[in-house]
């Protein structure tokens, strides 16, 4: 009996012990889960880090937490400016966010994302600066010496034009902040710039594992990681797989355009790229693509790019001659009519359909093929050249900027990204105002002075006037120039000898003189040119001013 006894005390004690033993436990474990540096694990993501890799929260803030406080309807409008951001839309997107801080102040989610989309966009007003120097000012005043304050200090750093400062400050906020996604991003974006690829690969892949795939920005950083890196088949993969997630990306999109014209599929990148300018007209790069197509390498390979015009040059050099030797022969025109389709020069190869047609009605297909002409140069050029480049008062060429200014002094009042030099002192820029396509070329003379601009409008509407007749577009345009220059003089039709019939108006001020002129047989072009008066040569006729009509 003693014995039981005594066995019944010793397991009573055991098991007191245990006890005590499994509450100092749980308490040393909730002082550790207190006391012990907060981490978050990242799940399994494609293109992410290993599941399961963790990071330490460091000193960011929960935005998550503070996003859940606000009301439904605040939640579900910070929802929407977020999409707008990934979409580009960054003007939309900030009017939201600076709503929701108007609002609420003191709120770190919409002030912070404020301040990002600020950093995004291209140009701001004074109004724009001025806040985001505010809430730059008031994030780095809500958390001092923090991760996320160190990151607002490289983008002012890196805006400055100090980008190697912005690069060591960007992996200080690394450092202090591992878990916030932003800090990544940017890291990864200076990285890239520095040409320091394999870390910026890795940066990347950790901005979408910490972000749970759910921010697209991980994708477009490492999809264009790979593509420099010269590893198509990785960025293919990628592509493939983010653009089932975000298929709307611009950023994707035409990462994939690069890949298909790699494999010379010229007409699904055309579609891509026209994709891209339908729902986001004023993504430059995309824009720069379209109108590049064809010449364009794959990273890492040498040797020159060749355009789809250079491609079809040889066939052109063959059916040429032979169709101008047998110009009845409407197979050998249609085959040369193809070669110009497929050399993007729509313009030769719809005459050319259009002289079969004219012979042979019933041809087959052939108003398929003045169709393919028509629909495929026409979106070509909207989507090139939006037609709101130029407003009426500069239409025609009619430059706000004095004669005698200088490049600097032109290219200060309009954007020299919209020109390109075209020989020594000469800037052309073209747009497309259906269904007017307009070039303007400007002249500095031999001392860089601005000096005239020449001026060519083609009407590429599918009717026309083949009587010679004055068409709509020279009495269109002379109108126009009337009402912008005054009532000019007409000089009716002038033979100038070989055939060339020209009809005209001229305007003459002090300091300024136009002609607007088109060729009879011509009718569906234009061609205009305004000099500084002072630098014309005295006695000129109007035959005198082909040369200067037909220079550009």
């Amino acid at each position: 009996m003693a014995l039981a006894s005594e066995t019944a005390r010793k397991a009573a004690y055991l098991f007191l012990i245990l006890c005590c033993v499994a509450v100092l436990g749980f308490g040393g474990y909730r002082l550790y889960l207190d006391m012990a540096p907060a981490k978050v694990s990242v799940p399994e993501v494609p293109f992410g880090l290993k599941a399961g890799t963790e990071f330490l929260k460091g000193d960011s803030p929960d935005m998550r937490q503070e996003l859940s406080t606000l009301p439904l309807q605040t939640q579900g409008e910070i929802r929407r400016a977020t999409e707008l951001f990934r979409s580009g839309a960054y003007a939309q997107a900030n009017e939201i966010f600076n709503a929701v801080s108007l609002l609420y102040p003191d709120l770190t989610v919409s002030l912070w994302n404020e301040v990002n989309t600020l950093f995004e966009m291209d140009s701001l007003t004074d109004l724009e600066s001025n806040r985001l120097n505010l809430v730059v000012g008031k994030l780095q005043g809500k958390f001092p010496n923090t991760g996320l304050a160190k990151y607002l200090e490289s983008r002012k750093t890196y805006k400055s034009g100090n980008k190697s400062v912005a690069l060591e400050m960007a992996k200080i906020a690394v450092e202090q902040a591992p878990a916030l996604v932003e800090t990544h991003l940017w890291y990864a974006r200076l990285l890239k710039e520095n040409n320091r690829l394999p870390q910026a690969v890795e940066e990347a892949r950790t901005a979408i594992s910490l972000s749970a795939g759910n921010e697209p920005r991980g994708y477009e950083v490492l999809a264009g990681l790979f593509h420099d890196q010269g590893n198509l088949d990785s960025c293919s993969s990628l592509l493939d797989y983010g653009l089932t997630q975000y298929p709307m990306d611009a950023e994707l999109l035409l990462l994939r355009g690069y890949l298909w014209e790699y494999q010379g599929r010229y007409d699904e990148a055309e579609k891509v790229y026209q994709r891209i300018l339908a729902f986001r007209p004023d993504f430059e790069n995309a824009a720069v693509a379209l109108s590049t197509i064809g010449e364009k390498t794959a990273p890492g390979v040498g040797g020159a790019k060749i355009s789809p015009m250079d491609r079809s040059q040889l066939a052109w050099e063959i059916l040429e001659p032979l169709v101008e030797k047998y110009p009845e022969n409407m197979p050998l025109r249609e085959a040369l009519g193809l070669a110009y389709l497929k050399g993007r020069d729509y313009d030769r190869a719809r005459i050319q359909f259009r002289e079969i047609q004219s012979k042979d009605p019933e041809y087959p297909d052939i108003q398929q093929r003045i169709q393919e002409c028509n629909v495929t140069r026409d979106s070509l050029r909207e989507t090139m050249a939006p037609a709101t480049s130029h407003d009426f008062s500069t239409m025609l060429g009619h430059y706000l900027v004095r004669y005698g200014a200088t490049p600097a002094e032109f290219f200060k009042k309009y954007d020299i990204k919209n020109f390109r030099p075209v020989k020594k002192n000469a800037w052309q820029e073209s747009f497309y105002d259906a269904p007017y396509k307009h070039t303007y070329t400007v002249v500095f003379d031999s001392l860089n002075r601005f000096r005239e601009v020449h001026v060519v409008v083609y009407d590429s509407s599918t009717t026309s006037n083949h009587l010679g007749l004055a068409p709509e577009v020279f009495t269109r345009f002379l109108k126009q120039n009337s009402r912008i220059s005054g009532i000019g003089n007409s000089t009716g039709e002038t033979d100038c000898g070989e055939g060339l019939v020209i009809d005209a108006a001229v305007w003459e001020t002090q300091d300024n003189f136009e002609v607007l002129a088109r060729v009879v047989g011509t009718p569906k072009e234009i061609r205009m040119v305004r000099f500084d008066k002072s630098v014309l040569p005295p006695g000129l006729k109007l035959c005198d001013y082909i040369s200067y009509l037909k220079e550009f």
